[in-house]
Formats: C-alpha cells, sequence, structure tokens
C-alpha cells in the first residue's frame, strides 16, 4: 500500500506534540518532523514517536520552512499538520482509504476550537496531496499549496477528514503575540511582490488586531485597484463595513455592507455583519432579516461545503439561538416557536437526540421557562459555554426573577467558565445581597475582561459605599478599554459621573 508522511515544522510545541502525533499513529508510516529552534523538550517528544527530525534556520518565511520540510519526506502521499492540531479519529480510516487511490490533492475541514467566550471556525484547506516533484508553498505567511496544484492541474477532491485546531484557545497575549508576528511577515511581503491574498490576509490581521486606521487605507489602496475581481471588490466591501462597525460609524458600516452583500449574497459572515450593524441601531426587523439570511447561507455551507471555499462557517446553534432572542425582543412568539424548531431540527441531526424530544425540552426551557433540573440537564447538554450569552438573554423574558435565578445558578454548575453567567447571576442580586454581587462581578471579570462588568462592579461599590473600590475599578477599565472606539464615550461620560471620587482617590 501506498506510504504517507507526515510533515511538520515546529519550534517549543511541547505542550501540544504529543497529542498531535499520537492522533496519526494509525494513518502515518512516516513522521517528518522540521525544527525551527526549539528549546523546550519539543525534539524530546518527537524522537519518542520515532520521527525523523531535520533543523530549519528561521528566515521569516512559513513557505521556506514547509517545502524544506516536504523535500524529506519519502512517503507517497503527504498530510501536513502544525503542533496544536489533531487529526480527528473518525478520519483515520478515510486517510487510509484514500491512500489506494488515485493521486489528488484532498480538501481537509479545519475546525478551529473556540473559548468560554469566542464562538470557532471552520476552514476547508488541501491538507493531504501526492508527493509530486512541484509541490510547493507560497506565502511567507498563511501559506497555500493551492498555487501549485493548480500548476501542475492536480485535481483537488473533497473529504470527510477532520482537523481540529486549539490554536485559537491559548490565552490572549499569546494569540496576540502571533498576530503581531503575522503582521510584520504580512507586511513584509506586501512590500516585495505581494499576492492579492497577501493584501487581503494583511487587512484581515490589521482588524482582528484593532487597528483600523491601517486597515482602512490598505483598503482604500485596494479597492482603486483597477484588476479587482469581482469577488475581491465585495470582501474589500466587506473588509470596509467591519472597519466602519468597529469605529461606531453605522450609516457607513451599512452603506459598505449593502454593497457587499449585492456581490456576495451567500457568505454568511457578511449577512451576520448586517445583523450585527441593523441590530446595534436598533432596526430589529431588518436585523432579524439579515439574521435568516446568515442561518440559510451557513447551513447550506454546513451540508454541501463543495460549494464553498474559503468560507469561514459560523455557529449554527449560536444564529439560531439569536433568532429566538430577536424575535422575543420583536414580541413575534410565533417566529419564536419557528426558530425553536430549526434549532431542534439542527441539533437532532448532529447529536443523533429524538427530534420529538429535543423540541419538547427545548420549549420547557425558552417558551415556559422551566426551572426543572431534569430540563435543565438536558438542555445544557446540548449547548456550549459560548451559547450562554444568548441563553441568558432568552431566558431575562421571563417575568419570575426567583426562576431566572434559578436557572442560572444550575447552568453555572455545567458551565463554571461562562462569565456572562457570573454576570447575569450578579444582576440578580444587586437589589439584595450586594457583597455577593460583587464576588460574581469579579469572578466574570477573571475570565473576560468585560467593560459592561466593569461598569456594573463600580456600581456595585459605589452602592457599599466603597468609593476607593470604585474609583480602582474605574481605572482599570479605562486602562483596559480607552483605545476601544465603541467604549471611550461611555468611559468619558463615567469619569465625569466619578469626578469628585477620583479626585479624592488621586489626592
Amino acid at each position: 500500500m501506498a506510504a504517507l508522511s507526515l510533515c511538520m515544522i515546529v519550534k517549543n510545541e511541547e505542550e501540544h506534540l504529543a497529542r498531535c502525533l499520537s492522533s496519526v499513529r494509525d494513518a502515518a508510516d512516516e513522521i517528518v518532523i522540521v525544527d525551527t529552534g526549539s528549546s523546550d523538550k519539543t525534539i524530546e517528544i518527537a524522537e519518542s514517536f520515532g520521527s525523523n527530525i531535520f533543523h530549519f534556520n528561521w528566515i521569516d518565511d512559513f513557505s521556506a520552512a514547509r517545502n524544506f520540510s516536504i523535500s524529506k519526506c519519502r512517503g507517497d502521499w503527504i498530510l501536513y499538520l502544525d503542533a496544536d492540531e489533531q487529526l480527528n479519529p473518525d478520519s483515520v480510516d478515510e486517510i487510509n482509504r484514500l491512500k489506494k487511490s488515485q493521486p489528488a490533492a484532498v480538501y481537509c475541514k479545519v475546525i478551529s476550537q473556540g473559548t468560554n467566550t469566542t464562538n470557532g471556525s471552520i476552514f476547508k484547506y488541501p491538507r493531504l496531496f501526492p508527493n509530486l516533484p512541484g509541490v510547493q508553498f507560497t506565502g511567507k505567511v498563511h501559506e497555500q499549496i493551492i498555487d501549485s496544484l493548480k500548476k501542475l492541474k492536480l485535481p483537488v477532491i473533497e473529504s470527510n477528514i477532520e482537523i481540529i485546531h486549539y490554536g485559537y484557545t491559548t490565552n490572549e497575549e499569546e494569540l496576540k503575540k502571533k498576530k503581531e508576528r503575522n503582521l510584520s511577515l504580512l507586511l513584509s511581503a506586501v512590500n516585495h511582490n505581494p499576492t492579492m491574498y497577501d493584501r487581503l490576509k494583511l487587512i484581515q490581521t490589521l482588524i482582528s488586531l484593532n487597528k483600523l486606521s491601517e486597515a482602512e487605507t490598505e483598503l482604500n489602496k485596494l479597492i482603486k485597484r483597477k484588476d479587482l475581481i469581482s469577488e475581491n471588490r465585495g470582501l474589500a466591501l466587506f473588509y470596509f463595513a467591519s472597519v466602519k462597525y468597529d469605529q461606531n460609524d453605522l450609516d457607513s458600516a451599512i452603506s459598505y455592507g449593502l454593497k457587499a452583500v449585492k456581490i456576495l449574497n451567500q457568505k454568511p459572515e457578511l449577512n451576520y455583519l448586517l445583523y450585527l450593524i441593523q441590530l446595534r441601531k436598533n432596526n430589529l426587523t431588518e436585523a432579524l432579516q439579515f439574521l435568516k439570511s446568515a442561518a440559510i447561507t451557513n447551513l447550506k455551507l454546513l451540508n454541501n461545503p463543495i460549494s464553498f471555499n474559503n468560507e469561514n462557517v459560523l455557529d449554527q446553534v449560536e444564529l439560531y439561538l439569536r433568532a429566538i432572542n430577536l424575535c422575543y425582543r420583536l414580541n413575534d412568539l410565533k417566529s419564536a416557536e419557528v426558530y425553536l424548531e430549526k434549532l431542534s431540527e439542527y441539533l437532532s441531526a448532529s447529536k443523533n437526540i429524538s427530534r420529538e424530544l429535543l423540541l419538547s425540552e427545548l420549549s420547557e426551557m425558552f417558551l415556559k421557562f422551566s426551572d426543572e433540573t431534569k430540563t435543565i440537564d438536558f438542555v445544557s447538554a446540548c449547548f456550549n459555554s459560548v451559547h450562554m450569552q444568548q441563553f441568558t438573554e432568552i431566558i431575562k423574558n421571563c417575568s419570575n426573577n426567583s426562576i431566572v435565578k434559578n436557572i442560572y445558578e444550575q447552568l453555572l454548575t455545567k458551565y463554571p467558565g461562562s462569565p456572562v453567567l457570573y454576570k447575569n447571576l450578579a444582576l440578580l442580586y444587586t437589589d439584595s445581597e450586594l457583597l455577593k454581587a460583587i464576588v460574581l462581578f469579579q469572578k466574570a471579570l477573571e475570565i473576560e475582561k468585560e467593560p459592561q462588568t466593569y461598569i456594573h462592579l463600580i456600581s456595585a461599590y459605589l452602592g457599599l459605599n466603597e468609593p476607593d473600590k470604585a474609583a480602582e475599578t474605574f481605572y482599570l477599565l479605562k486602562q483596559e478599554f480607552s483605545q476601544n472606539v465603541q467604549i471611550k464615550q461611555k468611559i468619558a461620560v463615567l469619569e465625569q459621573k466619578l469626578n469628585s471620587i477620583l479626585k479624592l482617590n488621586s489626592a
């Protein structure tokens, strides 16, 4: 049978490498590890798996390192992974089957895990391909193999192979360092014969680092190009809308977004952004229409990935929960029930649970607001921590605060890492038990630094007549969010209200 080489470039990956290599034991016939300067136990771990280890002097070019790594592979097929990834165990059999087939590159689904506070994402990339002359990576960062596959006229086929990516579950500081590193490499690439991919990735990275003015400068350069194809013009308009949304310039954001959607109406992320813009403008009916479009296009992507390329898949459960929440805000319970049915149908297929049972239990929770342990245990098992934001917003529609409190407290036993649950539970105690509310607000902030939680905590300290702690918390808020366009104005207003306290504190 044809042999498969696992191909990796690594540096200081002792935390992740064993998990990654264990996941391919039954698929890889050879493991090729190229180390770019590890100072931890990475090499030792690689050796314990019988890897062929090579060393490469890092030259700020991921493609150069990748191409060196594939030059060392002896297998007929190459699978490349990063150390913070692992092969889904269910994908091993499919890889072994494909090793016997005619040479073709293979799209794999790369599923990035979310955190307690952020959603994950799903993209597809050709991670499995024949070891043929001419197959090589391009791009200093966000390196791609697809261009060489096209030059070789090598077919790229779909598959159900899944690769789980844990890189975004790292702490915010480490994630920011990665983005800053990528930004440096992208700026270098853009200054030396850049591809359109480089330009778009640069803009994405600038936006993710909240360097909005710089992103806008790059977008203005891009949009003026005469060689800009329709799809890339649509992406540029989408990124413009995203920048304007982050700058809280909602009229410009909606203008760019509506132009973009004429070109990219099947892009879930764009429809979702338009929903967010209309929501912030308090245009709830329009927001629901775009959310509906996001849910429809995203479901198409999930059901038929072959028709989409390089699209970020959204969390379908989150979309349905948001729709239910928005229907409540519109006092449209009939539509809320419709989306509850859609949610039940989707979860039934993905969780292999009876649709009727799901609909019954979800109705108990989201329509009747049951606080029975049986219902909460069943329903909570169908969601994850990220969903708690919408979960709590829906439950707030219950008029009985004792029931709401009981639901939140039970959910916290299921999701102890959810800052949203701590914050919302704290709010329910602000009228009766301020000390308990403060402890809960503090726990929420330990998990996620969120501006509104700081503001609630300041109010709680003032309620307990503790101006020094209120002032201290305000300065933490200001330090953390003074550069955030959306929060800046709130901070200025709050500073005026706290003026006398802040003066006393600084004296």
